[in-house]
């Protein structure tokens, strides 16, 4: 009988079979060159990642919007604050677990990219292929939460840590003699 490890090595192996090493390679380099646009200038940047950034700031506002925040619509124009650019905002009505949950909505595009890449990237012929290469470059760049992103979502993960060693310490120590 196969453990969970097996099964999920297994399943993780066939699905990375439909893509060919080109598919990885060419996402690679394609996300790389996306990381070097911001060397190019803050505007070649915004452009390049825009269907990302786009996806980023609508997992925010999807998500405030299911958890009933009253998220205003997602901002896609960059503007500088402070020393930093943003490239888009989501305003919503903070409460501390909802707003861990906003925060990380991006994560939610990593399962998207990969989708993305079996759907398009394997079964399509240039110049599909390129736009759909950078897609995924631009999802998988933009799946990570941003530096305001983690401080909004912190505070809940602090909690959150220390409620599960209270009661795993808890269970242990009921279930121990």
């Amino acid at each position: 009988m196969m453990s969970a490890m097996d099964s999920l090595v297994t399943w993780t192996s066939h699905l990375f079979a439909s893509l060919a090493p080109r598919d990885l390679i060419a996402i690679a380099f394609a996300l790389l060159l996306i990381r070097l646009a911001r060397y190019a200038g803050m505007w070649i940047f915004a452009i390049v990642a825009l269907p990302g950034t786009a996806l980023h700031e609508l997992s925010h506002f999807t998500v405030a919007l299911a958890l009933g925040a009253r998220p205003s619509f997602p901002s896609l124009i960059p503007t500088k604050v402070g020393s930093v650019w943003r490239l888009g905002e989501v305003r919503f009505q903070p409460g501390h677990l909802r707003a861990m949950f906003i925060a990380l909505a991006p994560l939610l595009l990593a399962p998207l990219a990969l989708w993305w890449a079996l759907t398009f990237v394997a079964h399509s012929a240039w110049p599909w292929y390129a736009l759909h290469v950078w897609i995924v470059a631009a999802l998988l760049h933009a799946c990570f939460p941003s530096r305001t992103d983690w401080r909004l979502a912190f505070p809940a993960i602090a909690v959150l840590i220390v409620l599960a060693l209270l009661l795993g310490g808890y269970y242990f120590s009921v279930r121990m003699p």
